[in-house]
């Protein structure tokens, strides 16, 4: 008998680019290959998901922020949920049931826009540059000011 006959395992993938998850065939690598312990299970579904939902009243929205050493599954996370929020066809490749269960708050209710950044970029480029390849249709009434209106306006606060 070989090890081979008693475990099957894919390798590991050194480092996963956030945009991977645009590929249909990767994306669903990518949630279903996703080991999530207990301990991550309660952070996704306790912090993460409901700061993400939009349908407690009163509630505050905002942003997430992942943060982590290199090569800690940072970007993995953040496809699985980007998925997810984009499609609810993910959820059941959703290998924890505490997060598939929390998921369901979000699942296919938002348009995701992947990108990935510099460090060296500032938030006006990061976001000009986002909004850039979004569909004109997709648009609604959007208005980005110049630099320089928009540094007048910041004098003016």
């Amino acid at each position: 008998m070989r090890y081979s006959d008693l475990i099957q395992f894919e390798p590991i993938e050194s480092v996963i680019q956030l945009l991977d998850a645009n590929r249909p065939n990767e994306a669903k690598k990518l949630v279903s290959t996703y080991v999530i312990s207990d301990e991550m299970a309660e952070r996704i579904a306790k912090q993460m998901i409901p700061q993400l939902g939009f349908d407690e009243v009163g509630r505050s929205q905002g942003l997430v922020l992942v943060v982590g050493n290199y090569g800690t599954g940072k970007s993995h996370l953040m496809s699985v949920v980007s998925l997810i929020a984009e499609d609810q066809a993910f959820l059941p490749l959703v290998r924890h049931p505490k997060v598939a269960e929390a998921a369901k708050s979000i699942a296919g209710k938002f348009k995701v826009h992947r990108i990935e950044i510099s460090s060296q970029m500032s938030l006006r480029e990061i976001v000009t540059q986002a909004v850039g390849r979004v569909p004109r249709k997709q648009w609604r009434d959007l208005f980005i000011p110049g630099r320089q209106q928009s540094r007048q306006q910041q004098d003016g606060l």
